[in-house]
């Protein structure tokens, strides 16, 4: 099952390309306030716990790129394919882009900054070996220090 989620907020773009890819892949779909219906099994929203459970049993995750989101599949060490939002799919601003490129730059993900390019981006996903870098803890150093 490939789970796709677009948070609280919309992506229908991304959702109606789920649905033309439906045929070909079984996806499970947290689509929040998009106005596009998939063709497929789905929610609006999620508790955080069926949340990390779908994510958990899903082959590939496909999402935008939240911040919240790429943290908890940081966490989860899930292969996920980053779609931003951008200004051409209706939102205000490319602020997810930069997250984006730099999290597939790092090996965590692959970008698709082109929904057209999903199905190409879920064939390279599920051959990819896919890379979680540790990062230093500030907060654990910061303790440290003081409490030393």
């Amino acid at each position: 099952m490939i789970f796709v989620t677009v948070s609280t907020g919309h992506f229908d773009p991304l959702i109606a390309t789920c649905c033309g890819l439906s045929h070909r892949y079984r996806f499970f779909g947290q689509i929040g306030s998009s106005t596009a219906i998939p063709n497929f099994e789905f929610v609006r929203t999620m508790t955080p716990a069926a949340l990390e459970e779908k994510m958990m049993a899903a082959e590939v995750v496909v999402s935008h790129a939240g911040t919240g989101m790429l943290s908890l599949l940081y966490r989860l060490k899930k292969p996920t394919i980053i779609v931003p939002k951008q200004i051409r799919y209706g939102e205000a601003n490319d602020g997810q882009v930069e997250l984006a490129k730099k999290w597939a730059e790092l090996g965590m993900g692959i970008l698709c900054m082109d929904v057209e390019d999903l199905d190409k981006s879920i064939t390279a996903a599920k051959k990819m070996k896919f890379d979680y870098p540790v990062f230093p803890s500030l907060g654990i150093r910061l303790r440290q220090h003081l409490f030393a």
